[in-house]
């Protein structure tokens, strides 16, 4: 009876549901793409890190389900570049900043009952000393390319998946 007690709890597996990048609209998304020399596709290269990141067996593959079988869906719903500009009302300028920034939301739900047990999200941003050095360097005042690339998204992403799997990691 007390061996019953202190019996370890076995890890239920994890399988690889939906993985999704929420396709952007804004005007934003226009200012983030275009530079004079190049055009950057984030959705795509944001899709492709989720796969590599999140490299599960796909829960379609599963032939016999256990029940304690879970299936993680991940999605990015919002992402930006970021930038700086000046708005002009007549003679008054007001600056205005933003910051790179990508969230991340997950969902873990039962392979056999499609029941959720927890959902996740994360945002990280740029940090303001990384991002003031970025918009105030020759790149910056040029704007040949723009000042924040594939790149920084990329690193951005990595940094809250991270923080994502640390969380369903404690939630399992």
């Amino acid at each position: 009876m007390l061996g019953s007690l202190f019996k370890r709890k076995e890890k239920p597996r994890v399988f690889l549901g939906v993985l999704a990048v929420a396709p952007r609209t804004d005007l934003k998304r226009h200012l983030d793409e275009k530079g004079l020399f190049e055009d950057a596709n984030f959705d795509t290269a944001l899709r492709q890190s989720l796969t590599e990141i999140f490299s599960l067996a796909p829960a379609q593959s599963v032939s016999s389900p256990l029940s304690s079988d879970l299936v993680l869906d991940v999605v990015i719903p919002k992402f930006q570049s970021g930038d700086a500009g000046v708005v002009s009302l007549e003679e008054i300028g007001f600056p205005i900043f933003w910051r790179p920034k990508v969230t991340v939301a997950s969902r873990l739900y039962s392979l056999t009952t499609q029941k959720t047990k927890a959902t996740f999200s994360v945002t990280e941003k740029m940090k303001w000393r990384q991002y003031l050095g970025r918009v105030f360097s020759w790149r910056g005042f040029l704007g040949f390319r723009p000042v924040f690339d594939r790149k920084d998204i990329e690193y951005l992403l990595y940094q809250a998946c991270g923080k994502l799997l640390a969380k369903m990691q404690k939630a399992i």
